[in-house]
């Protein structure tokens, strides 16, 4: 009866986030990996005697596993919360930067292509110039400077 019991257990366990109620994602904790480094008691004696090891070794892996997933969604919970409107901000942050491109570089293809026409550079050298601007730390002020800059260093080698 005590490997049924055992057998009841899941080895895995996957927690579902929700936001306002619908799934945005999942992971799965293996609970047969996870266990070992929860459960750590050097002592074998029983608290109790009326519950054989087993059953108790069970009911208290059943017990702090719960217990785990709960404090673990509250967290996961708050931390989406907190990082969701990081990306809100990074959203807004990465539009003004795409406007500010497309007034100094142009909004229609044809701008672009006879940017990097001019420059001897090819479409895709302009996407990575872009994709560093939106990430990293370049001026909105020198743009087109420093895609000139970029443009001779590309040509000079």
């Amino acid at each position: 009866m005590s490997q049924t019991n055992r057998k009841d257990l899941p080895a895995e366990v996957r927690v579902v986030v929700e936001v306002d109620g619908k799934p945005v994602g999942s992971f799965n904790l293996d609970i047969d990996r996870l266990w070992p480094l929860i459960n750590h008691r050097q002592r074998e004696a029983l608290p109790v005697e009326w519950l054989d090891s087993q059953r108790l070794d069970a009911v208290i892996r059943a017990a702090a596993v719960k217990n785990l997933m709960v404090r673990l969604q509250s967290r996961l919970y708050q931390a989406l919360g907190d990082e969701i409107v990081k990306a809100e901000l990074d959203v807004e942050s990465f539009t003004l930067k795409a406007e500010a491109a497309a007034q100094i570089f142009g909004r229609t293809q044809n701008d672009i292509e006879s940017l990097v026409a001019e420059s001897g550079r090819s479409p895709a050298d302009f996407l990575t110039f872009f994709w560093e601007y939106l990430l990293g730390d370049l001026e909105q002020d020198d743009l087109k400077e420093q895609w000139m800059t970029v443009k001779k260093a590309g040509s000079d080698g």
